[in-house]
């Protein structure tokens, strides 16, 4: 993998080429775009090179990617072999979206990884599957009112939250009231364990029609969530049975 990247940034340097990040915002995929131009360059090896120069600038994309707050993509790479295969794996297996030719004669290609919810997906090759599940810790008053919230949202804009694969959300004093241990490697594969937006009203579908909303009160490693123990407990109170956090209805605003 790291031999066939090489060869194409030497083909890639010979013309004028270029990408532009698409970008991870926390969603369920990552794109990159790369662009190529050369008179003379015939049309099928420019479409080639914008695909490759797509994919070069994706593999140094995801690399960069929170899986938790204290460990991205390249730390698990640089530390297992087998998690570095598997992320190679479903790097060539990103799909190409679009090959366009621009009216400059440039042509554009973007690529696609989904971090999860496909086969193939990059949280399906960097999460640990022997993970022991846990459940979540009891609340410590049980006296609130019943409420069929459909989902959680925290709002945490002004704090610099970074997304992550697998963030986690803490009481101040500490106790992780949801995290992977959680959630289990197929759940967090198959749905993703957050969302993330850049408003309460919009974009926080995921929350379904009913949400809880609560404001952080800090963001801790950059990417894991701080609440109040009051704010904690509620949440725990009202997952009892709503089960929000159990079905990864969660959305963090930025």
């Amino acid at each position: 993998m790291k031999k066939f990247f090489a060869l194409m940034l030497v083909m890639v340097m010979m013309i004028f080429s270029s990408a532009m990040a698409v970008g991870f915002d926390g969603g369920d995929y990552i794109e990159e775009e790369g662009i190529v131009y050369q008179e003379g360059q015939s049309l099928n090896a420019m479409r080639r090179i914008a695909i490759m120069d797509a994919y070069r600038y994706l593999s140094e994309r995801v690399d960069d990617i929170h899986v938790t707050s204290n460990a991205t993509v390249k730390n698990l790479r640089d530390l297992d072999d087998e998690i570095n295969t598997k992320v190679e794996t479903v790097l060539r297996g990103a799909r190409v979206m679009s090959v366009t030719r621009e009216s400059d004669g440039s042509f554009h290609a973007i690529v696609r990884l989904y971090l999860n919810g496909k086969a193939g997906s990059l949280a399906s090759a960097v999460l640990g599957e022997s993970v022991q599940i846990e459940d979540f810790p009891p609340p410590k008053f049980t006296n609130i009112v019943s409420e069929n919230y459909s989902g959680l949202i925290i709002d945490c804009r002004g704090k610099n939250l970074s997304p992550a694969i697998t963030p986690a959300i803490k009481s101040v004093d500490g106790t992780e009231i949801y995290a992977y241990k959680n959630i289990g490697y197929q759940t967090a594969v198959d749905k993703g364990m957050i969302a993330y937006s850049t408003s309460v009203d919009s974009g926080v579908e995921r929350a379904g029609s009913s949400p809880l909303v609560i404001k952080a009160v800090r963001v801790s490693d950059d990417c894991d969530v701080v609440i109040s123990e009051e704010d904690a407990d509620i949440i725990l109170a009202y997952n009892r049975s709503a089960q929000f956090l159990n079905n990864c209805a969660v959305v963090l605003v930025r």
